[in-house]
This record gives C-alpha cells, structure tokens and sequence, in this order.
C-alpha cells in the first residue's frame, strides 16, 4: 500500500487513540469507515468532522460492531465495503478488571485474530493490517527499573497467561502480549495476502479530544493526569517510557501507508518520563491552582530512582515510517489546556 489516498477500515474510531487515528487518516486524503460500538457513539465523530461526512463521496463512515470478541463480528462490514488496509485501535485499556477472561483476554485475543479472520475469508483486496499492541508486550514486569537495560522492538514479555489471570494488574500486560503472539501466529500459520505491522506504545499522554461528557469518564491515561491535577493523587509511575497519543495515531497512519512497514513491529516512545514532570509542571505553571487545591509536590526535581530506569531504542519508528516525536512539555501543555477546556464546558470550576 502506498502513501496515494486509500479505504481504510478502522475499528475503535471513536476512542482514545482512535479518534486521532481518525482526525490523521482524513488529514491524509484516506478514506474512512470507522466502527464504533453504537450508533449513538457516531454523532460527536460527525459533528467533529462535519466536511468529510456528508454526500455520496463522504470519507467518513461508520459501521456498527457491539462487541468485538462475537466470532464473525467483522464480516459484514468486510463484505460491504473494498478496503485497501485495516487499523484496528479497539482493545481494552482496564488496569483493575474484575474478570480477566471476560473483560481482557477475550476482546483483546478475540478482536484481534477476529479481524484477521475476516479479513482472509471476505477481505480479498486488503494489502495491510495495522494492530495497536502495547508497550506491555514487550515489558518485563520482573524488572521495573532496569537500569542498564534498552528496550528494542524484537523483545517479548515472559508474562504467561497464568501469572495474567492471577493479578488482575498483570492481566492487562498479558491480554496485550496474547493478543499480539496471535496476530502473529495467525499470519504465520496462514501465510495471507495482507501484510501485518504492529504498533507498541508505552504510556499515551496527550489532548483527550474524544467525547467526553463528564470528567470522570476521561480515558485511563487522562485520568491519571486529570488527577495530578486536581490533587487527588501522588505520582507513580507504571512503566517508565511515554509518547504522545497523536504520535502513535500518526504511526499507524504511516505503517498502514508504508511500503517497508509490513511484517514489522514497531516500539513507539518518544523515551523517559517520570509522573513527578506531571506535579513539577503543575507547580510552575498553574501555582494558584496547585495551592489551593494542595497538590502533593512529591520529589521535586527528582524523577528516577538513584539507580536509574530501562531506556527504549525508538530508530526503527524513526527510520521507517519517518516519525519525529513531540516533547514532554509540549504535550502536557496541551493536556491541561484541553482539561481547563473540560471544566469550563462541563462547569466544573478550578
């Protein structure tokens, strides 16, 4: 597949990720039919991206999937449109579920190899498959910090599907590293026309520009940031590597159009971060608001342990797909703009 404007399906498109991944592909010149969960779920999309949605020639569709663990979930809309490559951004993001089979494991291996079905019985004229994957499927949970240690694309998590249903907290880490082994499995096993190219981020900051009706139902990455910024958490950090949410979008984008990009899979970071930047930001730059609402100042100045953390080699994303990586601070600056934003609209006040 070329960079030329394609038909691209894109599942998830009004999550997170997948919303950018949306505001990305138009930008581009692509084609888009984007799944969302209900038809109520279609209305914000339209309204964001009013141009591209009206008359015959719209490059903006959609198409409804209720639950992408359902097995043939996928065909009808394969069967009712011509797609030159697919993204598929829906999985899970849970980090406490309370069933891990049925909430992690099933719509993450599920959705995934799903798709790949479908694909290879109704999808003849698809070159590409694009998959967000994770961060988590490359990370090793027995080695938080690991100082000398850089991480690369090539690398797995040992986490077992067990040790998973063991600790809801592994369970996630594990859903992604299961899903992603059996997209790859699938391709390997079933030698199809279409290319795969999977996507690992870290953790995805950044602007929540999906709907967002109340705060308390912001994404699970904005949460944890909406937080810090109302004081009611002390930084912690999960891994130690982060990148922007309109970056890894991006990279999507430029792996589904990518002539080197298939069968590759790619660590998507911009590198280090400690949620200590998240309070030393805060506290330089909105001080009224940090007092009044007492914010914990944590470790000033000190973001990593002494002994330091694991780096992330990010050359082949840079190299491949030619992406360039916004800053920190850029990003942040960015998110809590768009969370004041949020106040404003929804009325809660600073």
């Amino acid at each position: 597949m070329s960079s030329s404007a394609s038909r691209i399906l894109l599942t998830g498109a009004n999550g997170f990720l997948g919303y950018q991944i949306t505001k990305a592909l138009l930008e581009r010149g692509h084609t888009v039919v984007g799944t969302v969960r209900s038809e109520s779920k279609t209305k914000y999309l339209k309204e964001k991206f009013s141009k591209f949605t009206s008359g015959n020639e719209a490059k903006l569709k959609f198409a409804i999937v209720e639950d992408i663990a359902k097995p043939g979930v996928f065909d009808e809309v394969l069967r009712t449109h011509q797609f030159d490559a697919i993204i598929h951004s829906s999985s899970p993001y849970i980090m406490d579920a309370k069933d891990v089979e049925e909430d992690l494991y099933k719509p993450a291996i599920r959705g995934t190899v799903g798709i790949l079905e479908s694909t290879l019985a109704h999808a003849p004229t698809v070159k590409r498959i694009v998959v967000t994957s994770s961060f988590a499927s490359v990370n090793n949970l027995h080695k938080p910090d690991w100082p000398e240690h850089t991480y690369t694309a090539e690398e797995w998590s040992p986490i077992t599907r067990e040790a998973g249903l063991a600790n809801p907290r592994a369970g996630y880490t594990a859903s992604k590293k299961l899903a992603e082994e059996a997209a790859w499995d699938f391709v390997k096993a079933k030698n199809p026309a279409f290319a795969l190219t999977t996507i690992c981020p870290p953790m995805i900051y950044g602007p929540p520009e999906q709907e967002i009706s109340k705060l308390s139902a912001l994404n699970t990455s904005a949460a944890e940031v909406y937080a810090y910024f109302c004081g009611t958490r002390e930084p912690v950090n999960r891994v130690w590597l982060w990148v922007d949410v309109r970056d890894v979008a991006l990279a999507h984008v430029l792996a589904a159009e990518s002539a080197i990009a298939g069968n590759h899979r790619y660590l998507v970071t911009a590198g280090n971060y400690s949620a200590q930047q998240f309070i030393d930001y805060i506290w330089e730059h909105y001080p009224e608001r940090a007092t009044s609402k007492n914010i914990p100042r944590g470790t000033p100045g000190r973001l990593y342990p002494e002994g330091g953390v694991y780096k992330a080699d990010n050359s082949k994303s840079k190299k491949d797909l030619g992406l360039e990586y916004r800053g920190f601070e850029t990003m942040l600056k960015d998110m809590l703009a768009k969370f004041e934003e949020i106040e404003s609209e929804t009325g809660v006040g600073a």
